[in-house]
């Protein structure tokens, strides 16, 4: 990575891994268009306006699609996991890993919220668990 890119990434990121590690969960909002889109990117991929900010997220969606690990790709995973495209209430898409749950019993359609769960380096990280049922 060139020092112009890493610079970048960090102005573009920099904002997302600051709320992670405050336990919450952001997502970049185009200020032209409204919608919101994942990962940051310089410009809005659906009407290319440089304009966005970064806006809380609910930290609820629904998993669309999944798939089960059963040989993870290094030691420090612990297999088997799910990782899982989760759509989320507010009409952006994460990929991520659901926690707190046997993999057998994820599906698609399974509602889920955000939880913050530390990484291989110590690292606070987004994952999903089965959300509470809400009355």
């Amino acid at each position: 990575m060139t020092g112009e890119t890493a610079r970048i990434d960090r102005a573009l990121t920099g904002p997302y891994w600051a709320a992670v590690d405050e336990h919450r969960l952001v997502r970049p909002r185009c200020n032209s268009c409204g919608r919101s889109h994942f990962s940051p990117q310089v410009a809005c991929p659906r009407c290319q306006s440089t304009d966005w900010t970064y806006e809380p997220s609910t930290g609820r969606g629904e998993v669309v699609s999944h798939t089960t690990v059963h040989r993870p790709p290094d030691p420090s995973f612990t297999a088997p996991y799910v990782v899982a495209d989760v759509e989320m209430d507010e009409g952006w898409r994460l990929l991520t890993w659901i926690v707190d749950c046997d993999p057998a019993d994820v599906t698609i359609g399974m509602r889920v919220e955000v939880c913050f769960v530390p990484g291989a380096d110590g690292e606070t990280l987004p994952a999903f668990r089965p959300a509470e049922a809400t009355a």
